[in-house]
């Protein structure tokens, strides 16, 4: 497995500052506060740090182990899971909430990691998709600059993510918001 993060881990989030303002953090903190949350692509735990509070349950599953062991290192509740995303292989209609934050571009197969992430979703569940929306000139040239550092990213507009959720088992909601968008997505609870 390539880890583009490996030789940042120690100093990741002193270069990437954790974040405070996450507008969809009272969407998913509404949740039952004894759910589970899945942050995909996790890292260092900067975003699974402030849902701590939301969640009785935290798993970070990313592709780099010196980034998860540094979530580790914050905050020993949290569990780790190192891995593809492509190849999730984790229980289905398993976690009450998922994240994926700033990873969707790091990932090779994009469409496949969308529906590895969906299908471990459980019903009336949410997965919230944040990504650096390429359309934006500053994007762009972060787009460049990751490129320059032979990192594999590959920035997607919301259209190309939108067409690979069924539209049938889940509702899509997107939001456009400065340099990024973000989907909320919920799975459909069928009754029986």
């Amino acid at each position: 497995m390539r880890d583009d993060f490996r030789l940042v881990a120690r100093i990741y989030d002193r270069i990437i500052k954790p974040r405070q303002d996450i507008s969809w953090r009272k969407i998913i903190c509404e949740l039952d506060s004894s759910s589970l949350l899945l942050d995909v692509g996790g890292g260092t735990g900067r975003i699974a740090d402030a849902m701590e509070k939301c969640f009785e349950r935290i798993v970070i599953y990313d592709v780099s182990l010196p980034m998860i062991r540094e979530s580790k290192n914050k905050n020993v509740s949290i569990f780790g899971i190192c891995g593809k995303v492509e190849n999730l292989g984790l229980k289905m209609n398993y976690f009450d909430a998922i994240i994926m934050v700033d990873t969707l571009h790091h990932v090779e197969n994009h469409q496949k990691a969308i529906l590895s992430i969906l299908n471990a979703l459980k019903p009336g569940g949410i997965f919230i998709l944040e990504e650096p929306d390429i359309r934006k000139f500053p994007v762009k040239l972060i787009a460049v600059m990751e490129k320059l550092l032979f990192m594999r990213s590959h920035f997607l507009k919301p259209e190309v993510v939108s067409n690979w959720i069924d539209k049938k088992n889940f509702t899509v909601n997107l939001i456009e918001e400065d340099n990024n968008y973000y989907f909320i997505i919920k799975k459909i609870i069928f009754e029986v």
